[in-house]
Formats: C-alpha cells, structure tokens, sequence
C-alpha cells in the first residue's frame, strides 16, 4: 500500500480532491462534472425565473418591445451557451490537465526506465539504482520515484515500491512496463537489456500515438471548417434570404387570405431558431471531434464548447448588429394619406424617409411598418433605395376609427394616425 502522507500535490484542489476520494470513495468525476452540471441547471432556472430571458414569441409591433425582445434574445444566446460552459468546463479543464500531465509523466517514465537500465547495465542492482535516480530529478516523475525510494527505505521490496511507482502515474501503460520491469527483476539473466528494451519500446509507442493523433488532426480541421460555413450559410439565410421571403406573408392581402390564414412570417423569430441550431451542430459536432481524434466523446467536450462560442460571437458580431439595423436615425414620413375608408387600401402609398445624425440618407435600412387594430401594410418590412426612401401600401382595419401606423428602423420609430370613415 503507498504511504499517501508523503504524496505531495501541486495545488489544494488535487489534495482534496484525493483525500475526499481515499476517504469516501468519490470519482474525481463526481467533482468536476456532477457540482458543475447542478449549478449550470440552477443558472438556468434563475435566469427564466427573474426574466432575464424569455422563450416568449417574438414581436415587433413596437420599437420599445422590439428593443426589450432583442435584449432578451440576446440573454438567451448568452445563457445557451455560459450553461453547458458551466456544467462542462470544470471537467474539461480538468481532464485536459490530466492528459497533458499524463503525456508528461509517460514521457518521463520511459526515460527513467533507460537511465534505470543504463545503472543496472553498470552492475548496479535495479532497488540500489532506483535509491540513486531518486537523488537526482527525473522530471515531472520525480516525486514519484523519490516516494518509492522512501518507501524501500522504511522496509518495502524494490518490486512493491516500483509497483506503486507505476500506479502513482495513473498511466496504464507505465503500470504494464512497471510490472515488466518487476518481472525481469525476478527473472535474473540480463536484466538490464530487458529493462532497455521495456523503455525503447514505451518511447516507440508514445511516438507512434502521437503520430496517427497529428494524422487525425486533419479532420478536427474539416470539422472546425464545416461548423464555421454552417454558421455563415446560417447568417446568410437570416440577415438576406428570410426577410425577403418574410414579405410574402402579406400575399394574404392580395387575396390569398385563405390560403395563408392570419400567419406573419416576420412574427417567426427564424434568428433565434437557426442560433439553435448553430449552437446544436456546434455541440455534437465537437463530440464527432472527440470521438475521432482522441477515441473517447469525452475528450470532445473541450472542441464542442469552442465551437459553441464561435457559433455566439459570429451571432453576436455579424447577425444581430444586422438585424438592428442602424441606431438613432431620423424617420420621416415623406407622403401619406390621413384618411381612407375602413376595410380598404389607402390611395397613396405611406413613404417615409431614414436619415442619420448628419441628414445622409441611409442606404438598404430595413424598415418595419406595423398597423394597430386589424390593419396590415404590404410589404411589412422594406429595405430603403439609394435615396434613403422606403414605402408601403396600408390597408385599415374594417372598423371605422384611427389606425396608429409604428414605423421602425432599429431602435428609433415614429407613429402615424389614420382615420377610417
């Protein structure tokens, strides 16, 4: 049994980490994933509970909700991704330190078996040779071997120190080239040949994974790749091809009604739904990561949470900025008419004009036109010319009375009343 009280640790998160372990019997799992994953659940729960975000459906019909409801969106991307950071990451940064120290400590093993080898070939025998590489360094091992060595000191056998030597790694493969040294301890002849070749051949190995892990990197590229140009056709669809095909909603005031109902493609938040998905193709497609490069899906937890944060930063940079269009412009409203007949289109079509802070026109600006009490406007939302200029064509509601048209461009709007006769 390895005497644990003259293991010594780097930082007080391993030592308690190994005690609660030795003592309670707790994966190391169970710290770095299991705590983590309740408080990413608890974050989420908070988050909806205080309103902080809101899976309500989106709305523009005025600028203020309009601005309130892209604040939410935007906390909810936020929240979609800090959750599984949140409940991942702990292990992830943990598990990578693990690997890292792991690859280290395999390296150094190898090494020492050569030097081991080297004393032995010098007739020196393998537990007086272990006493004298314990007085030197033997990099990242060499609190191991010292413990060994102090172990043989207070009555241990060369082969049961070596052995714990071996399990301290926590390396499968240092504890089989353990054992195989202990065996050639006992087998007599040439041990240190046997102990040479068990180091040149721990060191081929390590070589040889390296190897076909730098030839898999390739596909962590296509993978990385292929998320990246998902994001991008995804922005494309969003800030370009959606609300083009948004305005055929109106179609329903042209005479199509029955055909399509009431329904509003520009109510359907397709933004936040393509972020989703994103964030979802992000996330497995890191654990395909993982599977491929390392063999384990654990080991692509760390890819899939850099992919999500790719997916949230593209959104955040380059599709929500064009979806708000430009803040603080001036709308004004170039011709309209005050009064129409309930029921029917305004003669004159509404025009408005988007200026900035300078009096320039403001160039491809999505303008938004919603009408109160049962009107409509077609198109709903159009971009403005080379002049700054948008216009749309409103139909009242059938109830005598005034219309309040909203007029949107980003966060700045303007009303507009109507009276039907």
């Amino acid at each position: 049994m390895e005497d644990t009280s003259k293991i010594k640790f780097s930082s007080w998160w391993e030592n308690t980490a190994f005690r609660l372990q030795l003592r309670n019997k707790i994966k190391r799992d169970y710290l770095t994933l299991g705590i983590p994953v309740i408080a990413a659940v608890l974050v989420a729960i908070f988050a909806f509970q205080t309103g902080y975000v809101s899976l309500a459906p989106y709305s523009a019909t005025v600028s203020a909700i309009a601005q309130s409801q892209a604040s939410q969106n935007q906390n909810l991307y936020l929240i979609v991704v800090a959750v599984p950071i949140i409940a991942f990451g702990p292990y992830v940064v943990d598990n990578s330190v693990s690997m890292r120290r792991k690859a280290r400590y395999q390296k150094d093993f190898a090494d020492f078996l050569f030097e081991l080898s080297e004393l032995v070939r010098g007739g020196i025998d393998p537990s007086r040779a272990l006493l004298t590489l314990s007085e030197g360094t033997t990099g990242s091992i060499t609190k191991f071997v010292k413990t060994a060595a102090k172990q043989m000191q207070v009555g241990l056998t060369f082969e049961q120190a070596f052995q714990n030597l071996g399990n301290s790694i926590e390396s499968d493969l240092a504890k089989r080239y353990a054992d195989l040294v202990i065996q050639a301890s006992y087998s007599g002849g040439s041990v240190a040949n046997l102990i040479q070749k068990a180091s040149i051949d721990m060191g081929t190995f390590l070589a040889l994974d390296r190897e076909k892990k730098s030839g898999l990197s390739q596909y962590t590229v296509v993978l990385y790749t292929g998320q990246v140009v998902m994001i991008a056709l995804c922005a494309i669809m969003v800030v370009e091809f959606i609300p083009q095909i948004a305005q055929l909603s109106q179609i329903g005031a042209a005479g199509l009604g029955g055909l399509l109902g009431t329904s509003d493609l520009g109510d359907v938040n397709i933004e936040r739904d393509f972020f989703f998905l994103v964030i979802i193709n992000g996330f497995l497609g890191g654990l395909v990561i993982g599977k491929i490069s390392e063999g384990k899906i654990k080991h692509g937890l760390k890819h899939s949470l850099v992919l999500i944060l790719i997916a949230l930063i593209a959104w955040n940079g380059f599709v929500l900025p064009s979806l708000t269009g430009p803040q603080n412009v001036t709308i004004t409203v170039v011709s309209t008419d005050t009064t129409g007949v309930a029921g029917f289109p305004l003669q004159d079509a509404l025009v408005v004009s988007v200026t900035n802070l300078k009096g320039q026109p403001v160039v491809s600006a999505p303008v938004t036109f919603t009408v109160s009490g049962g009107g409509s406007a077609n198109p709903r939302v159009v971009s403005t010319d080379t002049s700054g200029q948008a216009s749309t064509k409103i139909t009242l509601g059938a109830a005598p009375g005034n219309y309040v048209v909203v007029i949107s461009v980003g966060n700045s709007a303007i009303n507009v009343t109507i009276t039907a006769d």
